[in-house]
């Protein structure tokens, strides 16, 4: 079988490849929730970190960054744009400031990486397939259950995916015997990907094996492999001071977090990702992709060792995190599906051809229908609803109390109401508890009294409560917060159902009116950030 490195790339297998990838894409997306339903805490989080880059950049506030990113926190408190990689919120930014600020703009930021995604898939298949196994690849890839379920929310696995993938096109085309820049583009291209999610930095270590795999001792001698090295450093320096200055949270997460699933101290630790694979990526391609590495070690098949690398060396950066998410993990999935599709590619004679397309198109019928059937998105709508009631009640200039387990879904319906940029958002858990990241992590109780929490409520401008009947009634705060909404204070005008296609939290929001003495809104305060162990003054 020729190299397929070798072999040109007609145009119409590209027009082929775009195609097909973008059919897919718009296929995914045209499922994906909307319009304010997020589903995952973290997902409207990043959405608001983008518009806070738009918004700086419009005021720009040159003299007090920081007394802006604390003032904007005050009235929209989700912001995590500190304690994230900000490349996707850079990105983000111009869509918005375009587009306007909505669920819908940051799901096309996401479905543009998508789309990277899927043709880097397909461009990086062709160091070692023809043209039908390489697209089967990219639209597998796309439509793996895992990658597909957090792909089709405003999470980062895609976009920091998109630049692996590319950083990965790159790379081979510098071991395939390209010239110098194509190292150069590829480290580029991981440092952009660590600046959106750094989790993709263990693929340096699978580079740097490889270049040493072909070159031997004279990689050292080589003035490239310095440079590169030395500018990827220099590069990730403000990564690595944000990381240490705001990240405390996700260093906690990997030297050990009380909730773990597994601890990295056990074995079940080092075997939990494994026991994750045929969820996210099917049975069927899962069995597959084992016959096809087992046929691939036991004939010696050359060339193979990006694969074998990938998997080995990101599997145990990944046990090794205490924090186990079967997401995190998504960028150990090429592997199994290329094992999958070279099992096929390889099993079936050359003579009977369409047999294997056949194959490959069954494959990928069945991965596409068990994503469909068994891993939908999931969704919590109601919230955009509850923001556009309260915009159409509050006074101007008051302050918009929230209790509940989507605060940021809130948040976020909140600034995307270009009309109501006067009103300001309080957190009633800011109020009454001390969280530590999540709740699993430690919670404490500040022990306002009934009495207390009202007068908080009035000193602060608020004028409506949005609560989640039930919103963590196990802890005394806010068994008494929930008291308070109830008396005479408080008086229920709204009550807005939150359907959702999964077991969520709640079932309905209820909208109060303060009825009390309510104070003008305050200008000053502080605001415990216990993620990065600091407080804040807002003025």
């Amino acid at each position: 079988m020729p190299r397929p490195d070798t072999l040109a790339i007609h145009a119409p297998e590209r027009l082929l490849a775009w195609a097909l990838v973008l059919v897919c894409v718009a296929l995914l997306f045209a499922q994906a929730p909307h319009g304010g339903a997020f589903y995952w805490s973290d997902s409207p989080r990043h959405a608001l970190n983008g518009v806070f880059v738009m918004d700086m950049i419009k005021a720009m506030p040159i003299d007090d960054p920081t007394g802006y990113a604390y003032r904007y926190y005050a009235q929209y408190p989700a912001l995590t744009i500190l304690f994230y990689p900000p490349l996707f919120y850079a990105i983000s930014a111009p869509f918005y400031a375009v587009l306007g600020v909505s669920h819908e703009t940051a799901l096309l930021v996401v479905a543009i990486h998508y789309l990277a995604l899927g043709l880097g898939c397909w461009r990086l298949a062709r160091y070692w397939l023809p043209a039908a196994p390489s697209l089967a690849f990219a639209v597998l890839v796309l439509w793996l259950p895992e990658v597909a379920f957090w792909g089709r929310q405003v999470m980062l696995e895609v976009p920091a995916f998109a630049f692996l993938v590319w950083s990965a096109v790159a790379v081979m085309a510098y071991l395939r015997g390209g010239p110098p820049r194509w190292l150069y583009l590829g480290a580029a291209l991981l440092v952009l990907g660590m600046y959106t999610k750094i989790s993709v930095a263990y693929m340096a270590v699978v580079y740097a094996a490889l270049i040493a795999q072909r070159d031997g001792w004279e990689v050292l001698r080589n003035r490239h492999h310095w440079w590169v090295a030395g500018l990827s450093v220099v590069g990730l320096l403000p990564l690595a001071v944000l990381t240490l200055k705001f990240g405390q949270a996700n260093l906690q997460s990997v030297t050990g977090v009380a909730d773990a699933v597994a601890s990295r101290a056990s074995w079940q630790g080092w075997v939990w990702y494994l026991q994750q694979i045929p969820a996210q990526a099917g049975w069927p391609l899962t069995l597959l992709g084992l016959a096809g590495a087992i046929m691939a070690a036991w004939r010696r098949i050359p060339g193979l060792g990006f694969w074998w690398l990938g998997f080995a060396v990101g599997y145990l950066f990944f046990s090794s995190i205490d924090l186990k998410e079967a997401r995190h993990s998504v960028f150990l999935l090429p592997s199994v599906v290329f094992f999958a599709v070279l099992c096929v590619h390889t099993v079936v004679p050359p003579r009977l051809g369409r047999w294997a397309h056949a194959a490959l198109a069954m494959l990928v019928l069945a991965t596409v229908g068990l994503t469909v059937w068994t891993r939908p998105v999931f969704y919590v709508q109601g919230y955009a609803q509850a923001a556009a009631e309260v915009a159409r009640l509050a006074p101007r200039d008051s302050t918009v109390m929230f209790s509940g387990y989507r605060d940021g879904s809130f948040v976020f319906s909140m600034r995307a109401r270009e009309d109501r940029r006067d009103l300001q958002v309080m957190r009633a858990d800011k109020l009454l508890l001390g969280v530590a990241v999540r709740r699993e992590l430690g919670v404490e109780q500040k022990g306002l009294t009934e009495a207390e929490i009202a007068e908080a409520i009035n000193a602060n401008g608020v004028h409506y409560v949005v609560m989640q009947p039930g919103f963590w009634i196990d802890l005394e705060a806010m068994q008494r917060f929930e008291r308070v909404m109830a008396s005479d204070q408080f008086e229920a005008v709204a009550r807005i159902a939150t359907p959702a296609n999964h077991n969520a939290h709640e079932t309905e929001l209820v909208i109060y009116r303060n009825k009390g003495a309510v104070s003008p809104r305050r200008q000053s305060g502080d605001i415990e950030l216990r993620i990065i162990n600091r407080s804040i003054s807002a003025q």
